[in-house]
């Protein structure tokens, strides 16, 4: 079977990270690359005074982020999930478009629910006040990451506004050719 990449995009706080746990449940075989431990990564090489204010606006991530998933899929040959909010297309397509021009399927998907549903399972995740305000970074992104995720570029979205993580990882492993249309994988 060919192996295959399915990157399960979002805004912050909207499941991504719970969804791919229940995928890899699914894709047992599966490798969880996560984007956000790249920048990290990156951060922890740079003093405070160089780091943007988030991952997409540094200027080699998305760079390091492409040859991680690159470099992981030709040396272990696994299917690769992939949680990560990527906001800017231009961006996107510096990670996405030369992985795919390699001729590796690429699975993309964007996960969506009302704003104040993702800020309640911020909150249930323990996000709180902060410096950056009521309910951190992440909660004043939500409409920012929203409007920009509507894009025809970052289709196909799910809304997860009233499925359970097994439901969603149910229409991802659909949505990715593996499943049929009740989820059974194939």
């Amino acid at each position: 079977m060919t192996q295959l990449i399915i990157f399960v995009n979002g805004p912050f706080g909207v499941g991504k990270t719970t969804a791919v746990a229940e995928l890899n449940k699914l894709i047992p075989d599966a490798l969880i690359i996560d984007p956000e431990k790249v920048g990290h990564m990156l951060w922890a090489q740079l003093p405070e005074v160089m780091r943007m204010e988030e991952f997409e606006l540094e200027p080699i991530w998305p760079a390091l982020t492409r040859t991680l998933i690159e470099q992981v899929h030709r040396t272990y040959g696994r299917d690769l999930l992939i949680p990560m909010t990527i906001v800017r297309p231009r961006v996107f397509g510096e990670i996405v478009q030369p992985i795919r021009d390699l001729g590796i399927a690429v699975t993309h998907v964007t996960l969506l629910a009302q704003p104040e549903t993702i800020r309640e399972r911020l909150r249930q995740r323990g996000e709180g006040p902060d410096r950056w305000g009521e309910l951190s970074w992440e909660g004043l992104q939500v409409e920012r990451c929203l409007a920009s995720l509507a894009l025809p570029v970052f289709a196909t979205h799910i809304d997860t506004e009233h499925l359970t993580p097994p439901q969603i990882a149910a229409a991802v492993i659909t949505l990715a050719g593996l499943a049929d249309p009740e989820g059974r994988l194939i």
